[in-house]
């Protein structure tokens, strides 16, 4: 297949990076390290064995594409600035409609992408992976790595079977699942919590908030209502689901969640995609989530305040 990659960041770039190396050829529209992506790729350093990615072109923008594009990769972080039906902008040139790979984390993050191209097929991704990027062309993954896709607002399996094909030939695990709606809100579970409190907390690890302490009480608060919204939507999501997910982290190596590694990079963190849209969703269905509306109202404030440089380290 070839594939084309916007958002080169560190779970883009590795995910990617892996289909390359089972036979993919996957276009990069690099904005920082232009030069050096396009001098020398990629360098990862993984706990699955180290790898030089080096992508079959090196693009500033979409319109450069080449015409035969089998599906676009979205791997952009979910934030209000990142116009991304704009970034998506096909060249009127290309005589299809390829598949949207949307690689991203949050929930509520696929209709206005739909709504957008009505003729693409958008496969909803997620990404189970302790991944830090040190600089624009240095990629570290530290933890897990396996993937799970499925078609948007549908049952269908064919298009994502084929995707998932194509990072199976590189190594990666990757699951298809028909009900991609219950699996984003299994995701929610995790990053929900354990995103904003390793923030809020003081820039606290995965260990630290599960050491069966009051960070921990806090994250199954947060999870407990998670589950509540997303069965007030629809989507049934358990107590097992739960306990699984705070068991799964404390196996986990102690790691730095993205929203951590964003806050100390001052980078703008991904607050509506993982908090601010799970409230909203809340509010429509008269779910009470006080513990979400806290760390929600908190992390707006924080997450201004560093971009702004107004906060005290």
């Amino acid at each position: 297949m070839k594939l084309l990659l916007i958002g080169a960041g560190g779970v883009g770039v590795y995910f990617c990076g892996r289909a390359a190396s089972g036979g993919a050829e996957v276009e990069v529209v690099a904005h920082s390290g232009f030069e050096a992506v396009k001098s020398h790729g990629y360098f990862v350093q993984s706990i699955a064995g180290d790898f030089n990615f080096r992508p079959s072109r090196v693009i500033r923008a979409v319109a450069e594409c080449t015409s035969d594009i089998d599906a676009i990769v979205l791997a952009t972080k979910v934030l209000p600035e990142i116009d991304r039906v704009k970034l998506l902008e096909i060249p009127a040139g290309l005589p299809s409609h390829p598949p949207i790979v949307l690689m991203q984390n949050g929930i509520g993050i696929e209709e206005d992408i739909a709504a957008a191209f009505p003729e693409n097929e958008i496969i909803s991704v997620i990404s189970y992976v302790g991944i830090s990027r040190l600089s624009p062309d240095q990629i570290v993954h530290r933890g897990a790595g396996k993937l799970l896709l499925g078609k948007y607002d549908s049952r269908d399996t064919v298009t994502a079977d084929r995707i998932a094909g194509c990072f199976r030939a590189g190594g990666i695990e990757c699951t298809v699942t028909d009900d991609i709606a219950l699996e984003r809100w299994r995701k929610l579970l995790w990053n929900l919590p354990f995103n904003p409190v390793s923030v809020l907390a003081g820039g606290v690890n995965t260990a630290q908030m599960c050491d069966r302490g009051e960070l921990e009480a806090l994250c199954e608060t947060l999870m407990q209502e998670v589950a509540a919204t997303a069965n007030a939507a629809g989507v049934h999501i358990t107590g097992a689901m739960i306990r699984e997910q705070i068991e799964y982290t404390r196996k986990f190596p102690a790691y730095k969640t993205s929203m951590l590694q964003d806050f100390a990079s001052r980078r703008p963190m991904e607050v509506d995609a993982i908090l601010g849209n799970a409230v909203k969703i809340a509010a429509k269905y008269g779910v009470d989530v006080p513990a979400m509306r806290c760390c929600a109202a908190l992390l707006k404030s924080v997450d201004k305040m560093n971009r702004n440089g107004q906060l005290v380290k």
